[in-house]
């Protein structure tokens, strides 16, 4: 469930410390070479919505499709390997599809940039949230524990986008679909109808799979606040969180899959789903969840990702530096090249939501 790996000081150190990395052999790429092989360019923005119902205060980053290069280019100082994006260009003007991400625990809203980026220059509108008290700078013990938050995080996020923010007039609102890593894969299987079970959860805590999954450095084992309480608000929580205006869904090594154990658990299931797996997948290994999965939901379609490709293939590629520093989880196998798999999921991510979003447009 939980990447033990994502250090609080790691990502501190990888966000606010870094810049652009000048010792790096990357060459950042210029918006003229980026648009010799791609349909837009890529503008990105942020708000805060508040929702103050829940006092949580949810920042948003926004990645949309541009023809304005002559902004500042926001990755120049990020250490991670991507392309050119424009700060607060003009979007194009006519309607796009959105697409809703969701990051894992420890990570936040650019943590799957590298798909974000890729989405917006076919043509996506993507809005990534940072999930509250589950963040790389915001860790709050009980947030690691009540994941209903999450789901509940994206629709409120989605109410701002289409009634209250600058986009809401180019958002196509019959063309939503939804992504997640991770933790972030559970919330999009809850917002496409899976309920999950707080009981088996807590069962599988106590496993010695469960053990190693739910011991955070941070804050050691999170098992211990899965009390009775927040069972009890678990499981009624977790029956309304389905959100019928997205359409398509896909889950990346989604987490707590042992917390289902029965297809009754997706009867709210009726769009569909695309469940992508890593078979060297440490962390979540796909025996106990993206499979597990994908057996439980009828309907769905599964892609296992071969060889020794691990549980954080889905993080952003890393510059030099960084992959020095933080090893564990921006250096991959010598057999596994993270920017060539980054390329495949992300074609096969855009095919998906092309053929399930349009069929529903129509």
């Amino acid at each position: 469930m939980y990447s033990r790996t994502l250090s609080f000081l790691i990502i501190l150190f990888v966000f606010f410390t870094f810049t652009a990395c000048n010792n790096d052999n990357y060459k950042d790429q210029s918006f003229q070479n980026y648009l010799q092989t791609h349909k837009y360019a890529i503008g990105q923005t942020n708000f805060t919505f508040l929702d103050s119902l829940r006092n949580r205060p949810l920042k948003t980053e926004i990645w949309y499709p541009t023809k304005d290069t002559t902004k500042f280019n926001v990755t120049k100082e990020y250490p991670f390997k991507l392309p050119p994006t424009s700060k607060d260009a003009a979007p194009i003007a006519e309607k796009s599809p959105l697409i809703l991400l969701s990051h894992g625990t420890g990570g936040n809203r650019i943590s799957q940039m590298w798909l974000a980026c890729e989405l917006a220059s076919n043509g996506f509108i993507v809005a990534a949230v940072d999930h509250y008290g589950n963040t790389l700078d915001n860790k709050i013990p009980e947030n690691f524990v009540k994941v209903w938050d999450r789901p509940l995080d994206i629709s409120y996020a989605l109410d701002n986008l289409l009634n209250a923010s600058e986009f809401s007039s180019i958002i196509d609102s019959t063309r939503i679909g939804m992504a997640g890593f991770s933790l972030g894969g559970y919330t999009t299987i809850a917002l496409a109808g899976g309920v999950l079970n707080y009981e088996l959860l807590k069962e599988f805590s106590n496993t010695e799979e469960g053990k190693v999954e739910f011991d955070l450095p941070e804050l050691g084992d999170v098992s211990k606040l899965i009390t009775p309480e927040i069972i009890e608000l678990g499981n009624k929580e977790n029956r309304y969180l389905k959100d019928n205006r997205i359409s398509a869904f896909i889950a990346m090594a989604p987490a707590i899959g042992q917390g289902f154990n029965e297809k009754s658990q997706f009867e709210k299931v009726n769009k569909s789903v695309l469940i992508i797996g890593a078979q060297n997948d440490e962390r979540t290994p796909v025996n106990t969840n993206a499979k597990h999965y994908s057996e439980l939901l009828d309907g769905s379609k599964y892609v296992e990702l071969r060889g020794q490709v691990g549980h954080y293939i889905f993080m952003n590629e890393a510059k030099n530096r960084l992959k020095r520093n933080a090893p564990i989880v921006f250096k991959d196998d010598k057999s596994v090249n993270r920017d060539e798999i980054h390329k495949e999921v992300s074609t096969m991510i855009i095919e998906f939501f092309n053929n399930e979003l349009n069929k529903k447009s129509h």
